[in-house]
């Protein structure tokens, strides 16, 4: 029997996820187990202090498809109604519960500190669009207008080429100074709020950035504030915006994985969302 895990929680409680505490004021609490994959049973492993919640899967189980992927995020949201929670790589499976246990030892630290470190947070993912096309023609406009821009025709072939690689530089250069301009006016209405960050600039032309903001709780809706604030500035920029999320982009370890990276959920939010559909991703603008 295989065992699929979905995160690690900052509690260890042995055996079926029944209930999840309830929070002061709200009513977040559990009166049923999670079911998973198959109607297996959610349950906790535990190791030491901390536990990892898993639920089983026959050996004559479908194939897992990125359709599960949905049902892995709810089981984690549900988690995080009562725990801190480090969430896993989706389809992370281990052959036995002496596999997941030697992985539980050897991370046990780094869990410890992670679970610390992001204890009342939640993560918000924003993209940003740039029209690139335009913004580019506006240097070249604006090039062509300076006094680099003298005429080519009569030179040598050599110096014509030159010169051409020199305009070409010139113009990326000054597109990319652009980007980081905007990107830096863009992140500034999350500098006081968030955290953390991770920003991923021009990952294609059109995305100007892609950007992860670790923020507390307790200041979710300033951060949606800022956000407001951002999208209701004139400009040429476009917006996706989602959250809160589990912290899937901020779970550091010190030790380098021997071979499979439990944590590698820097494409999470986008499989999540591509299975949603942009139509339905959740605050999206």
């Amino acid at each position: 029997m295989k065992i699929y895990a979905y995160g690690i929680i900052d509690s260890n409680p042995e055996g079926i996820v029944l209930p999840i505490p309830f929070k002061e004021g709200t009513n977040s609490g559990m009166d049923e187990p999670i079911r998973e994959l198959g109607e297996a049973p959610v349950y906790n492993i535990p190791y030491r202090d901390i536990a990892v919640t898993v639920s089983e899967l026959n050996d004559e189980a479908k194939e897992i498809t990125d359709t599960y992927i949905l049902e892995h995020e709810r089981i984690v949201e549900r988690l995080m109604e009562g725990f801190t929670v480090l969430p896993m790589r989706f389809l992370t499976v281990f052959n036995t519960k002496e596999d997941l246990l030697s992985m539980a030892e050897l991370y046990y630290e780094d869990f410890k500190d992670n679970l610390a470190r992001l204890h009342n947070k939640v993560e918000f993912g924003m993209k940003v669009i740039w029209p690139a096309d335009t913004i580019k023609q506006r240097i070249i406009d604006a090039y062509q207008k300076t006094k680099h821009n003298v005429s080519i025709s009569t030179e040598s072939p050599a110096k014509t080429f030159v010169k051409e690689k020199f305009q070409k530089h010139i113009i990326e250069k000054e597109f990319q100074e652009e980007a980081n301009r905007c990107i830096a006016v863009v992140d500034d209405y999350f500098n006081k709020i968030a955290c953390e960050k991770k920003l991923k600039r021009l990952q294609t032309e059109n995305l100007l950035l892609n950007a992860s903001y670790l923020v507390d709780k307790q200041r979710q809706n300033e951060f949606r504030q800022a956000f407001e604030q951002l999208k209701n500035t004139p400009g040429d920029l476009k917006f996706l915006f989602s959250g809160p999320w589990p912290c899937y982009n901020f779970v550091t370890l010190t030790r380098k994985p021997a071979s499979v990276d439990y944590f590698n959920t820097e494409d999470m939010l986008n499989r999540l969302l591509a299975q949603q559909g942009l139509a339905q991703e959740r605050n999206s603008v």
